[in-house]
């Protein structure tokens, strides 16, 4: 059926509308889920400048076709898609607000329940990358398989994302690594929490996070130290094996605040913004490691967060290394599109 017909042009009218609801949903959604007022919108962010190109895409598209008497849309798949796609936006908003039964699950460092968030919203995507993607192909005279093929080519631009977010992070992390202090000043560390081995013995990405700490604890001046960081079922929480760690070294924990609630880094910025961050007087030194320092960096532009970032000193093998960095190409390609 032609999409010059009446009919075919009040569901084009319907699907602009649609997409242009579930962009305002997003961006909304974002904001909600770092405890933030839409109001804070800022387009020029990363992965809010991501989503809006892929929607005014989708939009360009619809558009083209409504005005356009040669384009043959297949409007029930169409249809069939965006509905999906605002299912799986909504429940895996409605996720982060409800009690669901998969904490029990513990894997690469994340809670059963933030997994499957993240699974809710990455097929969002998935479904929404297939839709313009079957709004492209639509343009093409031989549309057989379109379905399969725009399927197939949306894992792809998944998957480009993540090559894009793993060249972000190696190209970025010589510029988190070191950034200069001046022993004028005052600063407040943060010190993210980091896996805890068997005996709350901390691991060496831990340990290696504390001693920078105490590096910068004797050569300059420090307010206050922050220890973030909750706990796996049957562990101390990270941010108690780093105070005990601290200890063992002779250094004095008085100025020293843990923090045992938090269990992602989102979550530990917004307590870092909370705490300490609206005072823009204070200087925030965070320390981690520099393939992880360069997602913070991108989630404090989102929270207008200024901070400083010292990467610990610890130097992981070649598979240990890529390991950390393909983690963090998939956290970082997460938090850009769906802020969490």
């Amino acid at each position: 059926m032609k999409s010059s017909t009446k009919e075919n042009k009040g569901v084009l009218y319907l699907l602009i509308i649609a997409v242009f609801l579930q962009l305002l949903i997003l961006y909304f959604f974002k904001y909600q889920n770092q405890n933030l007022s839409v109001l804070n919108l800022n387009l020029k962010v990363t992965g809010n400048l991501f989503n809006l190109i892929i929607y005014l895409l989708a939009e360009i598209l619809l558009i083209f076709a409504l005005f356009n008497y040669k384009v043959k849309l297949q409007l029930k798949l169409l249809s069939i898609l965006i509905v999906l796609s605002y299912f799986f936006l909504l429940f895996g908003y409605i996720s982060t607000k409800i009690i669901l039964p998969f904490n029990s699950i513990y894997i690469l460092g994340q809670f059963g329940n933030k997994l499957f968030t993240g699974l809710c919203y990455t097929i969002y995507q998935l479904l929404f990358f297939t839709f313009v993607i079957v709004l492209v192909l639509n343009l093409r005279k031989n549309q057989n398989k379109i379905f399969i093929k725009s399927s197939l080519f949306s894992i792809i631009v998944m998957l480009a994302f993540l090559t894009y977010s793993f060249l972000f992070i190696v190209s970025h992390e010589e510029k988190v690594k070191l950034q200069p202090l001046d022993k004028k000043n005052f600063y407040n560390i943060v010190v993210l929490g980091a896996a805890v081995w068997s005996d709350n013995k901390p691991s060496p990405i831990l340990a290696a996070r504390v001693d920078k700490a105490i590096d910068l604890i004797k050569n300059f001046n420090v307010e206050k130290v922050y220890f973030t960081g909750s706990n796996a079922p049957g562990e101390l929480s990270e941010a108690e094996v780093a105070l005990n760690y601290l200890k063992s070294k002779n250094v004095s924990a008085d100025n020293v605040i843990t923090e045992t609630n938090t269990t992602s880094t989102t979550e530990q910025i917004q307590f870092i913004k909370n705490k300490i961050g609206y005072e823009p007087k204070k200087k925030i030194i965070i320390i981690s490691d520099s393939f992880h320092l360069v997602r913070i960096k991108e989630i404090s532009k989102f929270h207008h967060l200024n901070i400083i970032t010292i990467a610990s000193e610890l130097e992981l093998n070649f598979f240990s290394e890529l390991y950390n960095k393909l983690r963090e190409s998939l956290a970082l390609t997460v938090f850009w599109f769906f802020a969490i």
